[in-house]
This record gives C-alpha cells, structure tokens and sequence, in this order.
C-alpha cells in the first residue's frame, strides 16, 4: 500500500516538473511593428499613418538647393497618384546646417543632431530705411521692433519674417537737441495691404505743405491731425499754424478694404529756428536672399488632396520641432544612405486660406543623404 502510494506520489511531481517546464514562455515581443509612422492631431482630429499599413510607405531623399544647402526629405505616403498630389500624407525636409560644394557628399551628423530646429516660416525682407534730422546730428539710435538696433543714418535691415514693427528712432544733435520718432511698419505685406507714407515741408513762416501716399484697394480716406486741435481729410494739405513751434502731426489712411495704415511726423515750422525734429520713411521692401540653414519645413496634404505647408505661415512662439533620435538605417530602393530619425513637433500649416494646426506630433521619418 505503501509503495503504491510513492509511485503516485512520483507520478505527480514528474507531471508538475513537466507542466512547470511547458509553461515557462520567453519574453513577450512586438512583432511586425512599422519601423517608421506619425501621429498626430490635426485640427483636433487624430491622425495615424504607418509604413506597411493601407499601402503607405516611407519614401526617403534628397535635394539640392539652388544655394548649395541639401535638404533632407522624408515622406510617408502612398505610391500612387493620379492627380499628382497624396491625400493624407506628411512631407518634412530638414535643410542642412552648412553650404556644400555642388554634387559634393555631405557629412550629415553635423545637421541631424538631437536638438530643436526652427521651422521655415516663409521669406525673410530686406528694408531700407531713411532717417531726416532737421539740424546737425552726432548720433543715431534705431529700435527695429524685432529686438534688433542700429547707429547707422540709413541702415539696412533683415527682417526674418512678414510682421507689423513698432520702429523708432531717436536722434541727438551736435547741440545736444534730442528728439524721437516711433510708429508702426507694415514689413512683407503685398501690395494688396494699405500701406501710407507722408513728408512735410516748412514753406515759409508757419505753413507747412504735407504730402502723402498710398498703396493698396482704392478709393482710400485720409485723415490728417497737423497736432494743434486742427485736421483735414485731402491728400497733400497746406497748414498755416497760428503760432510757430514743433508740432506731432499724423496721418490715418483706410483704404477700400478697411484696412488702415498710419504715420507720424514731427513739424517744425520756419518761424522755429532752436526746435530739433527726427523722422523716417521706409524707402524700399525686399525680398532678403537666405540660406534657410537647419530649417525645417513640414507640408501637409488632407483627405482631398489640399496641400498646407509650414513654411506659407507665421509660426507662433509655441510652434517647433525636436529630433529626438537619429541611427543609421539601410540603404533605400535608389541605393541611397539613409538616417532613421525620430521626431517630435508642433506647427500652423496654410494653404493660402485656410489654417490648420498639427499638434501632438510624433513620427519617424527616414531620411537619404549623399
């Protein structure tokens, strides 16, 4: 009875050694996962795209610039197109730190490496300005109104993108006479937008001739306060102040749009001989050349082909883009280098007219480089 009763015993503590043993599974892993996807909520509406799944795939190159800068581009998107564009897909190049020699390889660690980037905000705008100081000047201090200065009389200044500038500038005469000027400046607006200009010339005792002009949608309203409780609404007033002195004058101009322009000046009559008066203009607004170096620019296309991109927008300050990681990777179907990156970001993209707001992004991109 025993001896039956240590073979059972037996029998059961093989059978637990066994069970224990078929049951003892290797660690879980995630298989198949896309190495390469993005997600995101644009406009509020969450979006997911995977290479591998609903036919994307990740397509990985290169380009040149007309400036010597390659930019590196990733895009996730489907292959085929039969109107040249790819709804629902995501296109980010990311421009290169440095200029290189056309046709040249690049060393591309340099301009890959984890940190936030700038994202391209559009074109930058070269304004020159001039300054008039009705008595001699020793010195002369700008405030551009995008943190930046200068001494120069008629400096050049780099605007890094469209915007209205409160510009001021103070000058001090070789007597010691100090006085300032400060309005706002519409920098990078199309010809479409009302923007003024206006001078004023002291003709002969008190009175002073203003002229003024215009762009924009016409018919335009002007109003003139010549800073002495008077006004006029003409385009090139004539005043006669009763008395001499310095006097604030500005002009307000609403064009058919109702879009409104104004600009400020200091007047010193003829009858005024200790008087010092400081003003400026805007004499041109170009389009300023860039490199763009390390820029990124990130483009968009819905689920009706409408192509929004970040670089026809003003970015606002909690806009930006982070690389988190970057690996090397294989070799794409045109035997390119490639950099697997993974990226964080969060940006406005506009199509013209409408804007919207890719928020809470993350992605992995692939990236080809020579």
């Amino acid at each position: 009875m025993k001896l039956f009763r240590y073979i059972i015993i037996l029998v059961f503590s093989l059978g637990m050694i066994i069970s224990c043993k078929k049951k003892k599974y290797p660690e879980s892993k995630t298989e198949n996962q896309p190495p390469f996807y993005f997600t995101a909520d644009i406009n509020n509406t969450p979006v997911n795209l995977a290479a591998g799944v609903d036919g994307y795939y990740m397509y990985s190159s290169y380009i040149q610039g007309p400036n010597n800068v390659y930019g590196f581009i990733a895009n996730l998107r489907k292959p085929d197109s039969l109107y040249g564009t790819y709804p629902n897909s995501l296109y980010i190049k990311i421009n290169d730190s440095k200029v290189t020699a056309f046709g040249a390889p690049v060393t591309i660690d340099s301009a890959l490496a984890p940190k936030p980037y700038p994202i391209l905000a559009g074109a930058s705008y070269s304004a020159q300005f001039q300054s008039f100081y009705n008595k001699t000047a020793s010195s002369y201090m700008w405030n551009f109104g995008d943190g930046q200065t200068s001494n120069q009389p008629n400096p050049s200044h780099v605007y890094t993108k469209q915007g209205k500038y409160n510009v001021s500038l103070t000058v001090i005469g070789t007597s010691g006479c100090v006085s300032s000027m400060s309005y706002v400046q519409k920098i990078g607006f199309p010809a479409t937008s009302c923007i003024a200009t206006a001078t004023a010339n002291a003709t002969g005792g008190n009175t002073i001739s203003f002229s003024s002009n215009a762009q924009g949608t016409m018919p335009f309203g002007r109003l003139w306060n010549f800073g002495d409780g008077t006004t006029s609404t003409s385009a090139n007033p004539v005043h006669t102040y009763a008395f001499g002195g310095s006097y604030p004058v500005s002009l307000r101009v609403i064009d058919g749009n109702n879009d409104t322009s104004w600009v400020k000046l200091n007047v010193v009559t003829q009858a005024d001989v200790s008087s010092c008066s400081t003003n400026f203009l805007v004499n041109t607004v170009t389009t300023a050349p860039s490199l763009d170096l390390s820029n990124i620019t990130i483009t968009w296309t819905d689920a009706s082909g409408v192509v929004y991109s970040s670089s026809n927008y003003q970015q606002p300050a909690s806009s930006y883009f982070q690389i988190v990681s970057v690996e090397n990777f294989d070799k794409n179907e045109n035997n390119e280098l490639t950099k697997k990156i993974k990226v964080k970001f969060r940006c406005n993209v506009y199509n013209g007219t409408l804007v919207k707001l890719i928020d809470n992004a993350e992605a992995t991109i692939c990236v080809a480089y020579k």
